[in-house]
């Protein structure tokens, strides 16, 4: 659904059409969601943050300023709510990431070994990511989870296109810094390498 007709879903629900608040909720569920699972450590729990966007929209459609992008306004409603949640919740990250029913939607067979391994290096990005700046955290979450585009994040943190650019390469080259010094193997010393 293109803006306009998303500005006129929105004047519909404004004058409480519930069938224009299921087709604003149709319309935009899945991106919605997407983000919500790029902040979220589980299924349920990005479900249970795409619920909470919503709600929030809802209360707060009123201050939604006619003529202006709806999308880029929900995703900021959104952005606010998650990173919210995601700071609240960044101690309880060290515990668990990766659920296992997202872990099992991901390529690469049913060998037990395989799954062990990719579930092994999602967690060390995990702890990669969680040892990031906040925005550094933030930007790589948004960009490489996300899949927002790069002037999206310009626009959103309000810099310059090449700033975002070089600060999501940073935290790229320090979150493999991070997992390399993890992955690289050790030999004992006095044995020939």
């Amino acid at each position: 659904m293109d803006e306009a007709s998303l500005a006129d879903v929105v004047a519909r629900c404004r004058a409480g059409d519930q069938q224009a608040w299921e087709e604003l909720v149709n319309a935009t569920a899945n991106d919605m969601y997407r983000l919500a699972v790029s902040f979220a450590r589980s299924r349920s729990e990005a479900e249970d943050l795409t619920q909470e966007v919503y709600l929030k929209i809802w209360q707060n459609l009123d201050r939604f300023e006619a003529g202006s992008s709806f999308r880029a306004w929900a995703y900021r409603v959104a952005r606010n709510l998650f990173v919210d949640a995601y700071r609240r919740s960044r101690r309880e990250r060290r515990a668990t990431w990766v659920d296992p029913e997202f872990l099992a939607t991901l390529a690469g067979g049913d060998d037990p070994h395989t799954v062990t391994v990719r579930r092994q290096r999602l967690e060390l990005a995990r702890r990669a990511i969680a040892g990031l700046p906040e925005e550094l955290a933030q930007l790589i979450l948004l960009r490489d989870l996300a899949d927002w585009s790069y002037e999206e994040l310009a626009q959103e943190y309000d810099l310059p296109l090449g700033t975002v650019k070089s600060r999501l390469n940073r935290a790229r080259r320090e979150v493999a810094a991070a997992m390399a010094v993890v992955l690289t193997p050790r030999v004992p010393a006095g044995v020939p390498a």
